[in-house]
């Protein structure tokens, strides 16, 4: 048998009208209203503020002032050097002294070239046995490609003189092994080709 009891409207209100009316105690109706006139009131929870924290900013070092790409030299054909940004003011006067040094050259030769967006300023000079070009811009190139700079001596041998990568520079000094009448510029892998096998971006016979 339950011992729940159902009621409808009529009923229920039956059942309230018979319960009997229950007054507050005194004490509890003084104590609100002493609240009341006292002001008091709950505070609301403080939210926390949130802190922002500013991330340090990645900063583009230089080399030979200010290039923001790393250089990769063929060595002999075999590796592959990287030549990493540097903020050695040195480092940045000592390519523009060896450019100016074959400059000075009696037998000097030179050749501009643009090579889809970076340009070459090269010098050479076969008495002193040294050649190099100053290097501007950025290549606009297919992902993970770069132009290699071939060098072409005056005894007829390439050798690479490094792969310049899509990042922007500013007057970056690419030395090259030895002399050079003519400068070849190729689209390659960014690790280095061991021979020109690209499409052509450049080609330059000094003068």
């Amino acid at each position: 048998m339950s011992n729940t009891r159902e009621f409808d409207d009529e009923s229920f209100e039956a059942f309230l009208d018979a319960l009997p009316d229950v007054d507050p105690p005194e004490d509890l109706k003084h104590s609100v209203f002493a609240a009341i006139d006292a002001g008091e009131h709950t505070s609301p929870i403080a939210q926390p503020i949130a802190e922002v924290v500013e991330l340090p900013r990645r900063r583009t070092r230089g080399f030979f002032a200010a290039a923001a790409a790393a250089v990769l030299l063929m060595v002999g054909g075999i590796g592959v050097v990287q030549l990493r940004p540097q903020e050695d003011a040195r480092i940045q006067a000592a390519g523009v002294e060896q450019m100016h040094a074959i400059m000075a050259a009696d037998d000097l030769l030179t050749g501009n070239a643009d090579a889809s967006g970076a340009t070459l300023d090269i010098v050479s000079s076969k008495e002193m046995g040294k050649s190099g070009a100053m290097v501007d811009g950025q290549p606009a190139l297919a992902d993970g490609m770069g132009a290699q700079v071939w060098a072409v001596a005056s005894n007829g041998e390439v050798t690479s003189a490094g792969v310049i990568g899509q990042d922007p520079h500013d007057d970056v000094w690419m030395p090259f092994d030895g002399d050079a009448t003519k400068v070849m510029i190729t689209e390659e892998p960014m690790g280095g080709s061991a021979k020109p096998t690209g499409r052509m971006l450049a080609e330059v016979r000094l003068s």
